[in-house]
Parts: C-alpha cells; sequence; structure tokens
C-alpha cells in the first residue's frame, strides 16, 4: 500500500473560526484568496468537493459544518478521521510523519505526535484527489513500513 501525506494549501484566504459549538462552527474569512481544499488553521477543514469525495470513500465518516458569516451553507467541513498510533510511525525532526505501516483499505487517517498531527492518505485517494483537479492542497508520497495493518 502507498500513502501520501497531505499539506495543506499555503496562500489563498485565511480562515478565522468565530464560533465553536458541537454541531457547528461559524468562521469569518480574515483574508481574502483562493479557497483551500485542505487547511490545518485555524483547525483541520475540508472543501465542499473534498467532503463529496471522502464519503465517497467513507460514507459513515462524521463531518461539522462551518459556515462563513453571511452566508447560509457551508463553505468548509471539519473531518475526524480515525487516528494512528504514533508508535506505528516513523517522523521527521519537524515532527511531520516521514513513513507509517498500512491501515488496511482505509482512505485517510491521523497521525499525532508531540509536534504536529499529520493527515495521510492512500493511493486510491490520493489519485482520485489528482485525477479530479484538487490542487489546493499537496501530497508527498512518505515511506510504507513493513508489519500488519493497523486498522
Amino acid at each position: 500500500m502507498e500513502y501520501f501525506l497531505m499539506k495543506p494549501f499555503e496562500g489563498g484566504c485565511r480562515i478565522k473560526i468565530t464560533n465553536r459549538s458541537k454541531d457547528i462552527l461559524s468562521c469569518s474569512i480574515v483574508k481574502k484568496g483562493e479557497e483551500p481544499d485542505f487547511t490545518l488553521s485555524p483547525c483541520p477543514l475540508i472543501s465542499n468537493r473534498f467532503k463529496e469525495l471522502l464519503e465517497q470513500y467513507l460514507p459513515n465518516m462524521e463531518f461539522t459544518p462551518c459556515v462563513t458569516e453571511g452566508k447560509e451553507k457551508p463553505a468548509f467541513w471539519a473531518f475526524y478521521p480515525k487516528e494512528q498510533a504514533a508508535e506505528h510511525a516513523r517522523f521527521l525532526p519537524d515532527g511531520s510523519v516521514s513513513a507509517v505501516e498500512p491501515m488496511g483499505l482505509l482512505p485517510v487517517f491521523l497521525v499525532p505526535n508531540y509536534k504536529k498531527v499529520s493527515y495521510v492518505i492512500n493511493l486510491a485517494l490520493a489519485e482520485s484527489l489528482l485525477r479530479r483537479g484538487y490542487v489546493n492542497l499537496g501530497l508527498e508520497r512518505i515511506e510504507t513500513l513493513g508489519g500488519e495493518s493497523h486498522e
């Protein structure tokens, strides 16, 4: 199985969370620009079109809508992928994940450590993103460690 580290979109608009509740997030755009398909700032958020794609792979995944002030429909979604324990991964000095053990057929998962949280996707999801022209996020191939699947 091949995996890729999802890197947040650099540049573009800047988002600020103005209100958090269990069921909905409210945000404002504090700097105009191109909207990201994936960002970690101010919290992990994905675009509507990324959410639609993830729902094809994970129909039971939970998402929290993030509504931009002055609009009725969500522009972004907080998402909550399964977690891989840090002991099943290898990290770079900056805290980014450099290698993971297989997670079965799971298309996306997160790998936390004491420095940062990394979001990892499998080859099938990476190819789906690239085929559909998702350019407002980065993908970097990472190593797959031997061992059992930890799904």
